[in-house]
């Protein structure tokens, strides 16, 4: 709603002549053209109708103006003076006539009257009547205060006047209408005993349940100098009390109605505390609900907080786009909406994130199978443009309880601490808060950060630990492990910090020291003239669910002017099976198309299909070290390890063993018919700076290796 200008001007205007001790009746004479200027700066204060005529501006634009703005410098400088000799005449005024064409019509006889007002407001009145129409009667003949009257009513808005002693003197129909539950208007009523009235008849909302306290709010703002305020009636209005005092004590008022304004604030702080795709709450409004509701808990009352993260979630937006993405958004808001939980509220605090809350006096047996409820419901498909989307949800539940209050950012943390644990403990879990998480979390954003620290210094660096052919001595390459040099804990191994590093965002970080340093490896094989030996990567799913994921790989490639047959990409056996992720699967063809080698690593601890290895066309794949640990002293795991290693040769898989350790498990592994070898028996990670001297040792010892895997020049 924008304010009214001209109706600013009028009350401004009015406030002036009343705070300078005019007579307001007097600018409404309609044969007088009135003109009150300030005796100090002759900037106009007020004009009445005739004169307005006259001059051809509104009233807003005239009050900024004083008389050098509106005369021609001579008639000015003349009529200063004319005025600094009425202020030092005894009566304070002068009168005069004279006579002026206007417009090239007859002349006119006009009749001028200067009067001065001193006090602290010092003033100017000019008044100016037309002596040329004898039938105008006079001031005295015309019932100005009845004109007066007539024009208040025709105002948009209430306007009213009380006496110095806060009794009514006037309020034109339109205040009366505004306060359709007041009793009596008469004249010389208090405004307490108008204020009183409406308060026993429901006038004013925003005094329920508070009447005593509202009314001694209000009295005390009328008592002010000025007063500028809104108040909520009954009927859904909305006013903006507009007060000023005039000189006697009195106080002149407007009541403007503002209920459009209120409504489209209204509207814009719903907006606010929304989110816009969803209709859920936002992370801000959830806050205000929460601490609202925090604050009205009885005793055994709390509130449950169900904190979900959607699984498998950037896997639709990358294979099928934002709009799936967004409807799958959607109708998770819409599900958790249908719930019948009295007094449940839905907020989307995050990307993939939502957060259920509501107050209740269930116990956490009861909340988590609502919560087994929510995940059995988000795991059902659903079709969009004939393809299914699948996904699920992990959802950490924790608990606000009457003890609690002011604490509501400690509770939003502790369900967001058990969902991090859910995700951790596998897909499609509900898991609750337990306070020695909160300890577990410190610890690992420490550990975070350190990691932060550590890329920046650059702390991490692959080892290469060779693959070897146990049978020919053939070394087949190296697979690139990340390490940790920590300036305090020594050489620490991925196992230690990878899970942290990928909660925190910092996987993309650690998978370009590896990628970038093991083609810098190939490269330098090359260089050393070696044949046929590969360095091998491990992949993870995140990076596989990357859609420009080859471009990168190829980038890396060619900076180092190698082949893509220099690089084995290894991916587990979880990640390839995975087929919620249709980029996942696209990334696994371009590689093998482009040139990569790909092999299934930890093969044996998953749920692996022979159709599945024979579609994605696996040259190896890496038999895990718990089928081979002790594989010489224990008959049931080479039973299990020879029929992969015949499965494996039978599809014409290469089978490769990790964790070989001893020469004993070697033989049986060769026995088995699986000669190619990773593991401490052969050789341990070591950095890059090593390798050149432990391959001229390795030949050394294996002379016939060596001949066939040097080039002359190297």
């Amino acid at each position: 709603m924008q304010p009214n200008l001209d109706l600013n001007a009028e009350f401004e205007s009015a406030k002036d002549v009343a705070d300078r001790g005019l007579h307001l009746a007097v600018f409404e004479a309609p044969n007088l053209e009135v003109y009150a200027l300030d005796a100090d700066t002759l900037r106009l204060l007020a004009v009445n109708q005739l004169g307005l005529k006259r001059l051809g501006q509104p009233l807003r634009d005239i009050r900024q103006l004083t008389l050098d703005g509106l005369l021609p410098s001579r008639t000015t400088r003349g009529l200063q003076s004319l005025l600094k000799t009425v202020q030092c005449r005894s009566s304070r005024s002068y009168r005069f006539r004279w006579r002026v064409n206007c417009d090239g019509t007859a002349p006119k006889t006009q009749q001028i009257t200067v009067q001065y007002l001193g006090g602290a407001l010092p003033s100017y009145v000019i008044y100016i009547r037309d002596l040329t129409e004898s039938s105008i009667p006079s001031v005295a003949e015309r019932d100005v205060q009845g004109l007066l009257a007539t024009a208040i009513e025709q105002l948009p808005d209430g306007f009213v006047v009380f006496d110095r002693d806060g009794r009514l003197l006037f309020c034109n129909e339109r205040y009366k209408k505004i306060y359709d539950r007041t009793d009596s208007f008469d004249v010389g009523t208090s405004l307490e005993a108008i204020l009183r009235s409406g308060l026993r008849n429901g006038q004013y909302a925003d005094a329920i349940g508070r009447e005593d306290e509202w009314l001694a709010e209000r009295l005390l703002a009328h008592s002010g100098i000025d007063t500028a305020l809104e108040q909520r009636l009954s009927n859904g209005t909305w006013l903006r009390i507009m007060e000023r005092s005039i000189s006697g004590g009195g106080r002149v008022g407007l009541r403007i109605d503002i209920t459009e304004l209120k409504n489209q604030q209204a509207k814009l702080r719903l907006a606010a505390r929304s989110d816009h795709l969803t209709g859920a709450l936002n992370r801000r409004g959830m806050y205000d609900v929460i601490e609202t509701l925090s604050e009205t808990l009885e005793d055994g009352q709390r509130i449950a907080i169900l904190h979900l993260d959607l699984d498998n979630f950037k896997s639709i937006n990358d294979a099928l786009g934002h709009e799936a993405g967004d409807l799958v958004l959607r109708h998770c808001a819409r599900l958790l909406n249908r719930l019948e939980i009295a007094n449940k509220h839905v907020a989307r605090v995050g990307g993939d994130e939502f957060i259920l809350f509501y107050v209740t006096q269930d116990t956490e047996t009861q909340v988590r199978l609502l919560a087994h409820r929510i995940i059995h419901a988000l795991d059902q498909p659903f079709e969009f443009h004939g393809q299914l989307c699948t996904f699920g949800t992990s959802i950490g539940m924790a608990f606000h309880s009457y003890h609690d209050k002011g604490r509501v950012g400690a509770s939003l943390t502790a369900a967001d601490i058990a969902l991090n644990n859910a995700k951790l403990a596998g897909r499609g879990l509900c898991c609750e808060f337990r306070p020695e998480m909160r300890n577990d979390t410190v610890r690992q954003m420490e550990l975070a950060q350190d990691i932060r620290t550590g890329l920046q210094n650059g702390q991490f660096e692959p080892f290469y630990q060779p693959q070897i052919d146990a049978k020919t001595g053939r070394i087949l390459g190296f697979e690139a492990l990340i390490r940790w040099r920590h300036p305090e804990r020594g050489l620490v191994p991925a196992f230690q910090f990878l899970a942290s590093a990928e909660r925190a965002g910092l996987m993309d970080e650690l998978d370009h020291v590896v990628m970038d340093r093991a083609c810098f490896a190939a490269a330098q094989l090359k260089n050393w003239g070696m044949k046929g030996m590969a360095v091998s990567i491990n992949m993870s799913a995140g990076q596989l669910q990357d859609p420009a994921m080859l471009d990168r790989l190829m980038r890396y490639v060619q900076s180092y002017i190698i082949s893509p047959c220099d690089l084995r990409i290894e991916l587990l056996e979880s990640t390839l099976l995975d087929d919620r992720s249709r980029v996942m699967i696209e990334n696994v063809h371009k590689f093998i198309k482009n040139g990569f080698c790909v092999e299934l690593d930890d093969f044996g601890t998953g749920h692996a299909a022979i159709g599945t290895l024979r579609k994605f066309a696996v040259s190896r794949i890496k038999i895990d070290r718990s089928l081979v640990q002790d594989i010489d002293q224990d008959l049931e795991l080479q039973v299990i390890t020879g029929a992969i290693i015949e499965l494996a040769e039978r599809l014409g898989i290469s089978p490769l063993a990790e964790g070989v350790e001893t020469r004993q498990e070697q033989l049986k592994l060769i026995e088995l018919g699986c000669s190619l070898a990773q593991g401490y028996l052969h050789a341990q990670p070591m950095p890059l700076v090593q390798l050149r001297a432990w391959i001229t040792s390795y030949f050394t010892r294996y002379p016939d290796a060596g001949f066939h895997q040097m080039t002359k020049s190297g």
